[in-house]
């Protein structure tokens, strides 16, 4: 709910963006939990490939903490599952481009396109990825 406050008789105008119904869903960005896969099943510097709605996400615990990103190599399309995590960084099994888990920032010359990255939440022992709907 916004609240306004104008002087009485002053004439304003309300920018689209503030009524919701006229917004796409890319303008919204609304995105949804979506359950992924129990936490105990992941171990620390493991990752684990689910596909959520057709995205094929992979899901990394990288000292201590969950991440989630797009299981794909933006060098060579490779799978990212299987890739070694050292630090908050995996490396593709194909090339060993390396990948920031936590912005999906490429290191090294071979891509210098960032991994799409995605929200991770744990919730009764699941955990959960956010995709845009």
């Amino acid at each position: 709910k916004m609240v306004f406050f104008v002087k009485p008789g002053a004439n304003i105008s309300v920018p689209s963006l503030f009524c919701p119904q006229q917004l796409n869903e890319q303008e919204t960005g609304v995105t949804d939990f979506h359950p992924a896969l129990a936490d105990a099943e992941l171990a620390n510097n493991d990752s684990r490939a689910v596909t959520i709605n057709g995205s094929k996400v992979l899901i990394c615990r990288a000292a201590g903490e969950l991440y989630a990103v797009e299981n794909r190599c933006t060098h060579q399309e490779a799978e990212l599952e299987g890739g070694r995590i050292r630090g908050c960084f995996i490396s593709c099994p194909l090339h060993g481009v390396r990948f920031d888990l936590r912005d999906g920032t490429p290191m090294g010359q071979l891509t210098r396109e960032a991994l799409p990255t995605y929200g991770v939440r744990v919730v009764e022992g699941m955990i959960e990825v956010a995709l845009s709907n």
